[in-house]
């Protein structure tokens, strides 16, 4: 096994090189390496079962006619002992002289057991020395003094003893490039450290075989606090951030691509964004001097990292474990390494995470350092999560699909909210809308999915407390006379605040920052993931607080991220988040009682706000200049029969009206003032074809009744889209 094993205790050399310098006071470091059953199978199948359906053959004899197969490799352990299980097939023949003649053939199952040891003399070597070796037949019956079991523990031994590992040609490549990697430490330093480093121990525990490489650190002295970062070092930070930024992406996509179950691509789109969170707090804390924020940001990672990893190698039979291995025990050595402290000198430079991302896939295609701020269509497709460029046809939901928009409602896109900025005596039409488009947005998540009428309530009013929250309904500002998005200090963009640095890959800069429908949809999208995915799934509606919880776990992640769903409840949270939290919650309250439009006054309006407030046909930004998007001349928007038909059948609606002339319908609509979505088709009730008016689509009744009660004077009827559907189709 001595090529795939160099290789994968060669990457724990490397990227420990890679990520330290070192030297004056020396302390020896252990660097754990563990592999489980699996990826040893693996590995053994690789080295010594290279033959036919991945079988070892051996002879038993010198005339070749006589050997043994053996197949079907099962490793685990037995007390402090690797037992090593195969299939067995001895064929026994003769020599003549028309070539072997087999005589009868015997199977069964061989069981060895032995123990890994250390090889005197070579601190870089390690094999693997049988102690017995047992035969079992077809009905599992153990077999003793047979020619067979002699003949076959012989050849276990030449076949076991393969189970060797030697780094000494390794650490001779790893000076070649060292210097290149550690430009700042002598030849004599490094030459030191490879010098010592040996393998200290090697045991067999039930799930897996534990190596421990051991070196000798020479660590510098402690160093002072540095100064505050000036300006250019705030840039090099930047770029060091981008850099460790593109390693991860490209790490975690690597990795998603290798498995196929959900639960685990969950948990990587969780340590990416948790990281990106993090990289955002970086960027935007005080210049703090004598930590290495970057350094900490590995190291979190990593340790995160390494489970997940570890099980896709495990979970899949066919894939390579082997770049996996490299990463898992990379993190290990970091983890050691960073336990030093500061005097340890932990460094990480670009082009040491580059090597230690082509271990990982090696494609000279791909530059594992890219950082692109477009969006990448292959990492949308693995998590499930952004708006692709070409909205198609939407795809049968089983819960927790995000990702397409369902396309009646893409093809009505409120264009008149783009760059407008209202003014004084606009804020009323300006609320109504805003919030017309944050419960479309809420409708069309909740459609997609299959989440219950409860927690579907909860998401609506979280959209709208949440867009108060962030920028108080506002997508666009005035600055020198001239309309920009609103994008704050730390790079959080316009209606729901979406950070183009943590929602890089999966949303497009551009258009979050001058598409309001855009950044509604995108907001919507990570909001509904946020709870469903995290505040559902650790059922924090279970906690005290019940069914309101959903709405400020899922926005606690949304400000701080995944990891931090609980924070709202958690003692020991920074005074600066406890403020966040309890201004959203004050707001969702406002909201939970029917008063979101008080946010208003965070506008300098007054709440609440009339239908009378302002003509709704008068459309301006004054402070801007420019000409203001064409106005409708009312809030509302009409559609025909066939977005009846696309909806869902169980939700309800509110009849206005059954009349026998379509005009007459069309006319009742036409003077309806209340905002939202009017439509129309005729139907046969009672072998008669009228014409129906309808408001609104809605999950549960309360809602429908609470919005039919704006038009009391038409005597509304609440009901189903099934039964309109039906009486269309007759």
């Amino acid at each position: 096994m001595p090529t795939s094993l160099t290789r994968i205790l060669h990457t724990v050399l490397l990227s420990v090189l890679i990520l330290i310098p070192l030297p004056a006071l020396s302390e020896t470091v252990a660097i754990p390496i563990f592999l489980t059953y699996p990826q040893l199978r693996f590995l053994a199948v690789r080295e010594m079962f290279k033959g036919q359906d991945n079988t070892a053959r051996y002879g038993l004899d010198d005339t070749g006619c006589a050997f043994v197969t053996y197949s079907e490799p099962h490793l685990s352990a037995e007390g402090r002992l690797l037992r090593v299980e195969v299939a067995t097939l001895a064929t026994i023949g003769v020599n003549t002289n028309d070539g072997c003649a087999t005589i009868g053939h015997w199977t069964g199952r061989t069981v060895a057991k032995g123990k890994p040891a250390l090889v005197d003399g070579q601190p870089l070597s390690a094999e693997f020395r049988l102690q017995t070796a047992e035969l079992y037949d077809q009905q599992g019956h153990r077999l003793s003094g047979t020619p067979v079991l002699q003949a076959s523990e012989e050849r276990l031994h030449q076949a076991l003893s393969k189970l060797r590992i030697d780094l000494s040609p390794e650490v001779d490549r790893l000076k070649e490039w060292l210097p290149s990697v550690l430009p700042r430490y002598s030849a004599d330093r490094l030459s030191f450290m490879l010098d010592s480093l040996r393998i200290g121990h090697i045991s067999v525990r039930p799930d897996g075989l534990d190596v421990r490489l051991t070196i000798d650190v020479d660590k510098n002295p402690e160093a002072g606090p540095e100064p505050v970062l000036n300006a250019v070092e705030m840039e090099q930070l930047e770029q060091t951030v981008r850099t460790w930024d593109a390693f991860l992406t490209f790490v975690v996509k690597q990795a998603a691509i290798a498995t196929h179950s959900d639960a685990l691509r969950s948990v990587l789109l969780e340590i990416l964004l948790d990281a990106r969170y993090e990289m955002k707090a970086v960027l935007v804390a005080d210049a703090d001097s004598g930590t290495d924020p970057v350094k900490k940001l590995f190291v979190r990672s990593w340790e995160r990292l390494e489970p997940v990893m570890r099980e896709i190698s495990v979970q899949a039979p066919e894939l390579n474990p082997v770049p996996f291995l490299s990463f898992m025990t990379a993190a290990d050595a970091l983890m050691a390494l960073d336990r030093l402290g500061p005097a340890a000198g932990l460094d990480i430079s670009a082009d040491g995470l580059r090597r230690l991302a082509r271990l990982l896939n090696d494609n000279p295609s791909l530059d594992p350092l890219q950082f692109l701020d477009e969006t990448d269509p292959e990492l949308q497709n693995l998590f499930d999560l952004g708006i692709p460029e070409e909205i198609g046809p939407q795809k049968k939901s089983q819960g927790f699909n995000l990702q397409l928009i369902p396309s009646a409602f893409a093809a009505t896109s409120r264009d008149r909210l783009n760059r407008w900025v209202p003014t004084a005596d606009e804020l009323g039409p300006y609320m109504r809308e805003i919030r017309l488009l944050l419960l479309e947005e809420a409708d069309a998540r909740i459609q997609a999915s299959t989440i219950t009428g409860e927690h579907a309530r909860i998401f609506r009013k979280l959209m709208l407390a949440a867009a108060w929250q962030e920028s108080c309904w506002r997508q666009y500002v005035v600055v020198k006379n001239k309309i920009v998005p609103l994008v704050s200090g730390s790079g959080d963009i316009g209606l729901l605040q979406i950070n183009e640095r943590v929602w890089r890959g999966f949303y497009s800069r551009n258009k979050l920052r001058w598409d309001i429908n855009y950044n509604a949809r995108a907001g919507g999208e990570i909001l509904f993931k946020f709870m469903v995915n995290y505040a559902l799934k650790q059922q924090e509606h279970k906690k005290a607080g019940g069914l309101s919880n959903l709405a400020r776990a899922s926005y606690s992640a949304y400000n701080g991220g995944p990891s931090q769903v609980n924070r709202y409840r958690s003692r020991g949270v920074p005074a600066e988040q406890k403020k966040v939290d309890a201004a959203f919650w004050a707001k969702y309250q406002q909201v939970n009682r029917g008063d979101e439009l008080a946010v208003v006054e965070c506008l300098g309006g007054e709440a609440p706000v009339s239908e009378a407030d302002v003509p709704l046909n008068t459309r301006g930004s004054a402070a801007s200049g420019l000409k203001p998007p064409a106005a409708t001349g009312k809030l509302a928007r009409v559609e025909n029969s066939s977005w009846i038909r696309k909806q869902n059948p169980k939700h309800v609606t509110i009849q206005l009206a059954a009349m026998s002339r379509e005009q007459a319908v069309k006319d009742l609509v036409e003077k309806q003032s209340q905002p939202g979505t009017y439509a129309y088709c005729r139907i046969k009730q009672k072998e008669k074809a009228v014409y129906v008016a309808i408001f609104g689509s809605f999950s549960n009744r309360n809602d429908a009744q609470k919005a039919a009660a704006r038009f009391a004077s038409l005597k509304p009827w609440i009901r189903e889209f099934d039964s309109i559907q039906k009486a269309m189709s007759r």
